[in-house]
């Protein structure tokens, strides 16, 4: 074998180039990665979707912003009744690289796809491993009735899905005119937000906060009552601005798409012809303002029991409302009656303090029912105007079903 022989000067070249190639060199490519290192593994297989919705900008078809629920690998979305699913243009956050539906890259806000039937969302991260999504978009049914939150909400609280409670706290955004009497709804609504074993599930806020219900309260100023019987309406016009005749909502804040208004003992001594005027203000409203929702509401008990004007006025009410098919919270009705259902107390006197003839219903049903889950409620609502805490409860209870019919859902 040939032997190879390198001189003593080149030997000590050899080993500096060597000694700079293990120390110098890994010095320079450390520094020309920017200082960061490599990408955390975590960030290298991400491939999420965050955030799914059809906007009004992206979709001719809609008149609003419809969100999408997000659970697990699947997505649901409602849509108005009588949209066209078939060429609908998705506008969705990732933490991945790359969304593809069949081999088609898709582009936020811009791809428009058939959503007829369900619809497979495949992300691919930065390491190449993928996660598919399932998206599912309904039509919300056609209106069947009106929509009546009364003592029997309250009762069918329990049955509301959490996809529309989620949906109505990303898709309602609601002004709430109301004085005393109209806080107890409020009240009620901050002990469900309030209790500990719902979590965050019940939030809401005063204006836009993530993952709470959009509720402007005491927002127009005053009630259907005060400072008369028709101010509310001027001011409702004048808080929601001209009427974009293009989307059905006002200019001025085109947010709002719930407009809901409570007496405050002003149906007692209304006349037909009172009432008639609400119910006509409130017909012209929606006319104008047609892709807002407004909620009817009738008055509050005071002792009259069935033939009483108060009765007699809210019939009124609760007969236009079945008659033309429209929202209505039944304030009377969910006073009249305890969490069992069974007794209407109207018929026994009751007022708005859910006392009657021989008692207090409320009390009476709190004392009977010492571990149910509303007396704990009770226990720590907050001061309830006019009325007593379970009261207050079950008004919370009964308007949270309503806020889940207006964000699509149809028991």
């Amino acid at each position: 074998m040939e032997r190879i022989f390198i001189s003593g000067t080149f030997s000590k070249r050899l080993e500096f180039f060597l000694l700079f190639c293990f120390l110098i060199l890994p010095i320079i490519l450390f520094s020309c990665g920017g200082g960061g290192g490599d990408a955390q593994p975590s960030a290298a297989s991400a491939k999420d979707i965050t955030a799914f919705s059809f906007t009004d900008a992206a979709n001719s078809a809609l008149a609003q912003n419809v969100t999408g629920v997000i659970s697990g690998t699947n997505i649901y979305v409602t849509v108005p009744n009588g949209t066209s699913r078939t060429a609908l243009v998705a506008t969705f956050s990732t933490t991945g690289q790359e969304v593809r539906i069949v081999g088609a890259v898709q582009i936020s806000g811009t791809t428009a796809n058939n959503f007829t039937g369900s619809v497979v969302y495949t992300v691919t991260a930065q390491d190449a491993s993928t996660k598919t999504y399932t998206v599912t978009v309904s039509e919300a049914p056609a209106s069947t009735g009106a929509i009546v939150a009364d003592h029997q909400a309250a009762l069918s609280f329990d049955s509301i899905p959490d996809a529309y409670i989620t949906a109505a706290k990303s898709n309602l955004h609601i002004a709430y005119g109301h004085t005393s009497h109209g806080s107890q709804i409020i009240t009620g609504m901050d002990a469900l937000k309030n209790y500990a074993p719902y979590g965050a599930k019940y939030n809401w806020h005063d204006g836009v906060l993530a993952g709470a219900l959009d509720i402007r309260d005491y927002t127009p100023d005053g009630d259907l009552g005060n400072p008369d019987r028709t101010t509310w309406e001027s001011r409702t016009r004048a808080f929601l601005g001209p009427v974009n005749p293009s989307t059905g909502r006002g200019t001025t804040r085109p947010e709002i798409n719930v407009i809901i208004w409570s007496w405050c003992g002003q149906v007692s001594g209304a006349t037909e012809a009172d009432i008639n005027t609400y119910l006509n203000l409130m017909n012209g409203l929606e006319d104008d303002y047609w892709d807002v929702k407004f909620v009817y509401m009738t008055g509050h008990l005071d002792g009259g029991g069935t033939a009483g004007n108060l009765n007699q006025r809210n019939q009124q009410i609760r007969n236009y409302c079945s008659t033309y098919n429209k929202i209505l919270f039944d304030f009377a009705d969910i006073e009249s009656y305890d969490p069992a259902g069974a007794t209407n107390f109207m018929l026994q006197n009751a007022t708005d303090a859910c006392t009657y003839s021989s008692g207090n219903w409320a009390t009476e049903w709190i004392t009977a029912n010492p571990t149910h889950v509303l007396t704990t409620l009770a226990a720590s609502c907050g001061d309830c105007a006019h009325s007593e805490k379970l009261n207050c409860v079950l008004k919370g209870r009964a308007v949270w079903w309503l806020w889940s019919r207006l964000a699509g859902w149809n028991p």
